[in-house]
């Protein structure tokens, strides 16, 4: 961002004082304090808000990501039982044989 220095502030202040008055000046310098601090808090609802947001597509992605492995899971599951049952009907005719 950027700073003011010493030299920057008195000018600052010499303006308002000549632009407002020095009787006025008190008034002025606590709305723009007010003005800021109500920046600042808007500032900080928006950060927390996109946050938020950012958390909740985080949270979808991850929910996608274990229902793919849940499908994946099953899948192999459903395929290992096919060759086990396979295999148990092999020995079974072996020991038929037998």
């Amino acid at each position: 961002m950027f700073s003011l220095g010493w030299m920057e502030m008195s000018i600052i202040l010499i303006i308002c004082v000549i632009l407002v008055g020095p009787k006025e000046l008190p008034a002025v310098i606590k709305t723009i304090k007010s003005v800021i601090l109500n920046l600042k808090g808007l500032s900080r609802e928006f950060t927390k808000t996109v946050e938020e947001v950012t958390e909740f597509s985080e949270i979808k992605d991850i929910k996608k990501e274990i229902l793919d492995t849940k499908a994946v899971i099953t899948k192999e599951g459903k395929e290992l039982d096919k060759f086990i049952d396979k295999n148990n009907k092999d020995i079974l005719e072996l020991e038929k044989d037998d």
